[in-house]
């Protein structure tokens, strides 16, 4: 649900770092596999991935080249792992939770020459990555989940939209919808990422997180300016998120909910955080 300008680093020397810090015989295999490597490199391209297979066939090569990352995360590297891994604060694959390890998006136990290329690494959290797993291809040969440095999302239109019904409280619900200057494709890969994460529940629950935190502050525009007054704040509110988190992030898109639902702003917001809930919308007493 997130997207990152392309990694601007030297490949070919954090690889030659890689092999400098190695013993006598993994760094002799690294030497001989390294054009191998980058030739694998300048295959790695948008729209080609689901097509790739490994070039390395020795098993033994492969395991020193996987064991590489290991270097670069917790080894001698560990400085420029932590670097790539700042590329972003948040995951890119639910837009939520803080970054806490570095996902292969091509899964280097499938394709160890990938294991310490930067573009295949993906700042994630670690309920993400446990839950991708190896995972990177549908069934149907396509996609199976964004990627963070090839793909583009839009910024200025929405498609991630949040809505809200009042049943026993307040309960958001978010789902991915078609934008303009979202390709076709594209916008079936991030639905499919959006179910896969079970990003509706997870954004839900913050949502109404949210929606308390702006109780106190609703309650006195609703007082003073009414249903109007606590529109226009909600908006306000919304937009300001939009401009830190993006426009496509769950804090604005619930915010934007609120602030055009007329049953919120009205009086549904008392609905927060009561197990037996009754609202005044509007001067109407509504039981739920």
């Amino acid at each position: 649900m997130r997207t990152l300008a392309l990694p601007v680093i030297d490949e070919r020397d954090l690889y030659d770092r890689l092999q400098a810090r190695r013993n006598s015989d993994t760094a002799n295999v690294l030497a001989d596999a390294r054009e191998t490597v980058f030739g694998a490199y300048s295959q790695y391209k948008p729209g080609e991935l689901c097509s790739l297979s490994t070039v390395i066939e020795n098993d033994d090569t492969a395991e020193k080249i996987r064991s590489n990352y290991a270097v670069l995360r917790s080894g001698a590297l560990a400085a420029d792992g932590a670097m790539i891994l700042a590329r972003s604060r948040i995951c890119c694959l639910c837009g939520l939770r803080a970054t806490s390890e570095l996902d292969h998006y091509l899964p280097k136990q499938i394709f160890p020459e990938f294991a310490v290329y930067t573009v295949n690494l993906v700042p994630v959290c670690g309920v993400c990555n446990k839950r991708k797993d190896e995972e990177y291809i549908t069934s149907l040969g396509g996609p199976a989940f964004i990627h963070a440095y090839l793909d583009q999302l839009p910024s200025s239109e929405p498609f991630l939209r949040a809505t809200l019904k009042f049943d026993d409280g307040v309960i958001p619900s978010f789902e991915v919808v078609p934008a303009p200057g979202l390709p076709d494709e594209t916008y079936r890969v991030l639905a499919r990422q959006f179910d896969h994460f079970h990003l509706d529940t997870v954004y839900s629950e913050e949502a109404v997180e949210l929606l308390n935190e702006k109780r106190e502050a609703i309650e006195d525009y609703s007082s003073e300016c009414g249903p109007v007054g606590v529109g226009k704040y909600l908006h306000r509110e919304a937009r300001s998120a939009a401009r830190h988190l993006g426009l496509n992030h769950w804090k604005p898109a619930t915010l934007t909910a609120a602030a055009e639902s007329a049953d919120f702003c009205g009086g549904g917001f008392r609905l927060l955080n009561l197990e037996h809930p009754t609202a005044v919308l509007d001067g109407a007493e509504l039981s739920f």
